[in-house]
């Protein structure tokens, strides 16, 4: 059965929140980072909320009732995630959250969603620490505990024995790095900076004495990735670089230009503007800042949770029982449901490189 965090008496008697009964709208939240370096996923994540939300208010609501979407802006980390769901539970009275993208943020807010009982789906946390975070936690997007063994996998069958890794310390960085120490073995090289660091120069220095086959840019966003890539290659190292979802964006191609030419990661599938999906988003919205893909995830999050209220009404526990009774939700990023814990199940890794300042994806990733 499903786990649950221990909240204070405290906590659940401030933040205990219920949808007014006669409300003429039903609203939904959003936690995400829309300011900072990390705001190339978190717009992309809002647009994707607000895509679906537009269709569905368009197509008359649900029950004949319109959405109301309040975003906050969590900023990618915890202390303003938890800020925001607190006012997302207790002010407006939410029946449901989208959020955070950060795994931070998602991990903050899970406390108050408990204690409140509303449920939480996010689009793209992906700490295995999530898999413990409440009852009331969701995530459409996969755990790192099953990235990193698709990237382990990866390794073994190239034949890379010894591989560097430099992690931001923030929590989604640092649940990466456990992960994939745990499925691949120790690091040759294997370091640790601040959040926001963007000089790596002197660890690089370092780096070049080390014998490494493959380096591992393990940051939290895609400027801070873009960076610890191009200053590899600025020093003449010549090894594999990779990276996960955080890195392949095309804001790291923006920033990095021809330095992160050839810049491997793996992630889930790609969402391409040729796409019926795609299409519709960048003409509602624009081009995205990271990729098309965070946006859908998003977009399935409303449609889950929208087809969840539809069927079952507004009430939290109700909600969260349907979430976990579902048996197939066909979403653009494909047709996926919820283990015990919230997580995903049916998205796969996909192996995604540059290639000519673009993300081309290349085989289906490694199984191990």
């Amino acid at each position: 059965m499903k786990r649950l965090l221990a909240c204070t008496s405290f906590l659940a008697v401030a933040l205990t929140a219920c949808q007014p009964a006669n409300s003429d709208v039903i609203k939904i939240g959003f936690i995400g980072p829309l300011t900072g370096d990390a705001a190339a996923y978190g717009v992309d994540t809002l647009n994707g909320v607000q895509l679906k939300v537009e269709e569905i208010n368009a197509s008359g609501g649900i029950d004949g009732k319109k959405i109301q979407l309040v975003p906050e802006d969590s900023k990618c980390n915890g202390s303003d995630a938890a800020t925001a769901t607190q006012k997302l539970t207790g002010v407006d009275h939410v029946v449901a959250i989208v959020g955070g993208s950060c795994s931070s943020e998602t991990l903050a807010a899970a406390p108050i969603v408990e204690a409140t009982k509303t449920p939480l789906m996010s689009p793209l946390s992906s700490s295995p620490d999530l898999t413990e975070a409440g009852e009331y936690v969701f995530r459409d997007y996969p755990s790192d505990a099953l990235k990193t063994k698709a990237m382990a996998a990866y390794f073994k069958a190239e034949g890379f024995t010894n591989v560097a890794v430099i992690t931001e310390n923030t929590d989604f960085a640092q649940g990466f790095r456990q992960s994939l120490a745990k499925d691949f073995g120790t690091f040759v090289f294997d370091e640790v900076v601040e959040p926001g660091t963007k000089d790596f120069r002197s660890l690089v220095t370092r780096l070049k004495s080390a014998e490494f086959d493959v380096f591992v840019a393990n940051g939290q966003s895609p400027a801070t990735i873009s960076a610890m890539v191009v200053q590899l290659r600025e020093q003449g190292l010549t090894q594999l670089a990779i990276t996960h979802d955080a890195g392949q964006a095309e804001e790291t191609i923006t920033i990095g230009g021809d330095g992160v030419e050839n810049l491997q990661a793996i992630n889930v599938p790609s969402l391409g503007e040729e796409t019926a999906f795609g299409k519709n988003l960048v003409e509602k919205h624009g081009k995205p800042r990271g990729a098309i893909a965070f946006a859908g995830h998003a977009y399935d999050a409303v449609g889950v949770l929208a087809q969840a209220i539809d069927e079952v009404g507004t009430d939290g526990a109700a909600i969260q029982k349907y979430l976990n009774d579902l048996t197939s939700y066909k979403g653009v990023v494909g047709d996926f449901s919820f283990d015990d814990n919230g997580d995903v199940v049916g998205i796969n890794y996909k192996l995604i490189e540059v290639q000519d300042g673009k993300w081309v994806e290349l085989r289906d990733a490694p199984v191990q």
